[in-house]
Parts: C-alpha cells; sequence; structure tokens
C-alpha cells in the first residue's frame, strides 16, 4: 500500500476533496484552510498539525473587526452621551429615567455574562423597553409629563443593545485578535467623545465583551447565539473535515482552532494532549 507522506510541509488552502488518504501523514504540517471534505482519512496521522484560518483570511477578518469595533466604541460614546444629558436635564423626570438607564444597563451587562446576551435581551431588556414606552406613552396623554424621559431610556437601552451584541460579535468572530480588539474598543470610545461611555464605560463595555466571548467558544449554555456567528466563520473559511471518514485517526499534539468536523466519522479518535478552539462537531457522537 502507497502511503501518501505530506508530513512537515505547508499546505495552507490546499483542496484534499473526495480523495482516498487511508493512512497518510500530516504529521507538523500547516492544515489552516485545508479542504478535507468527504475524504478517506482513516489511521492518517494528523500529529502535532496546526488547523485554522489562513493568515491571509485572519487579515480580512481582523479588519472587518477593526470597523465593527470602532463602531462599537462609537455606540459606547453615544450611548454614555444620552445618560449624561438625562443626567444633567432639569427635568427631574429625565434625571430620574437616566438613573434607571444606568441601573438597567448595569444589570444588562451582568445578566449577559452571566446568561448570555440572548436571554439578557429577552428577559431584560423587551420588558424594560415595553415599560418604557407605557409609562412614557400614559404621561404624555394624561398630561403629567412629556414622556421625553422614557424615550431617552429607550434610546439609551437600544444604544447600549447595539454595542454590545457588536462588541461581542467582533470578539468572537476574531478569536486570537480578541487582546488587540479589546483595545480598539475601549480606546475607539475614548476618540469618539470623553464621556461615560467614551472612557470607563467602554471599558467596563470591552471587558464584558471579552468575557462573554471566552464563555461562547466555551460551549457555556445560553451563548448559542454567539457561537453560531463563530462556527460560521469557521465553516468558511477553517479547515474542513466535514463528511471525513477520521476513524483511528490520531491528532495527538496538535493545535485544532477554527475547524469544522460535522459528519465526520471520528471513531476512535486519538486527541491526546490536542489544543481545541472554536471547532464544529469535534466530540464523536455518541451511540
Amino acid at each position: 500500500m502507497t502511503i501518501n507522506d505530506f508530513s512537515h510541509k505547508n499546505l495552507q488552502g490546499v483542496s484534499f476533496r473526495n480523495q482516498d488518504l487511508n493512512h497518510a501523514l500530516f504529521s507538523d504540517s500547516d492544515l489552516r484552510g485545508a479542504d478535507f471534505t468527504d475524504s478517506n482519512l482513516t489511521g492518517a496521522d494528523f500529529t502535532h498539525v496546526r488547523t485554522g484560518i489562513t493568515p491571509l483570511n485572519t487579515i480580512m477578518l481582523f479588519l472587518a473587526a477593526f470597523v465593527v469595533s470602532m463602531l462599537s466604541g462609537y455606540f459606547a460614546m453615544l450611548t454614555g452621551h444620552t445618560i449624561q444629558l438625562m443626567l444633567a436635564s432639569p427635568d427631574t423626570k429625565i434625571k430620574g429615567a437616566g438613573y434607571i438607564a444606568i441601573v438597567v444597563d448595569i444589570l444588562f451587562i451582568a445578566y449577559a455574562v452571566w446568561k448570555g446576551p440572548g436571554n439578557a435581551i429577552r428577559n431584560l431588556i423587551i420588558p424594560a423597553v415595553v415599560v418604557a414606552l407605557i409609562l412614557g406613552a400614559v404621561a404624555y396623554v394624561s398630561d403629567a409629563g412629556t414622556g421625553r424621559g422614557m424615550l431617552y431610556l429607550v434610546i439609551s437601552i437600544f444604544l447600549l443593545v447595539v454595542m454590545f451584541i457588536i462588541g461581542t460579535i467582533a470578539r468572537a468572530a476574531a478569536g486570537t485578535l480578541s487582546n488587540i480588539l479589546f483595545l480598539i474598543v475601549a480606546l475607539a470610545g475614548g476618540m469618539f467623545g470623553k464621556s461615560i461611555g467614551g472612557g470607563v464605560g467602554t471599558v467596563i463595555m470591552a471587558l464584558s465583551c471579552a468575557q462573554i466571548s471566552k464563555r461562547a467558544l466555551s460551549g457555556a449554555k445560553g451563548f448559542e447565539s454567539l457561537r453560531r456567528i463563530a462556527h460560521a466563520i469557521t465553516s468558511r473559511f477553517g479547515t474542513s473535515f466535514r463528511k471525513t471518514k477520521l476513524a483511528g485517526s490520531d491528532f495527538s499534539g496538535a493545535r485544532i482552532h477554527n475547524a469544522d468536523f460535522s459528519n465526520a466519522d471520528l471513531s476512535q479518535v486519538r486527541w491526546n494532549d490536542v489544543k481545541k478552539m472554536n471547532c464544529i462537531n469535534i466530540e464523536p457522537k455518541k451511540e
């Protein structure tokens, strides 16, 4: 039997689709962006390989995340500026709404880190916005007030949610570039305006985004939406082992990042000392 030896090679972006690579050797090779879809890799040697997104695509994703992170910092400034206007208003109702907005924002951050952004929006933000709109409408109709306080509250909550989702998605998509993006998000707010959102508030948001993206990629319950986004990036740009036969293969010592194992046969695969991050269906199916 002829053994296909691809060990110690740069195989970035190489296509091995629909090939018979039974017991092939890939040890110590760079498989970032490689495509093994529908191939027979039974007993193959993948020891110490590296999978994931190619450097070029990583740069492209980083640039996209950079733009999104800058936008996130801008929304942080808008959120802080809106709350500052509320607190500085001579109208006690608007000022009171400002304090309520701060409380809701803090609760949202804590809830999102604990249970995930989706749960925080469904269980906290949506009810808070509905109540605020109702109270504002009642105040306006009954001449008890202008309703502007509740309107400002809704605007501040909306801006916070947008900023939070954008920042978290950017970090989840960036993977190993998350530390750089943390600085971008924090500095962007300061560049756009010296306010609560542009200073301390932005740093808090960035730290929260960092924690949320970490939990999303680790598989924590309640972060499924962000995980689906990260998996979509892996499926598009990462290493593909979709529908492959990997029975008895060896990934010992490998760095398995951004790899898609959907519908792959992973029976008796050796994962000794493997470093895994943001992989799709890497665990073998239970019988």
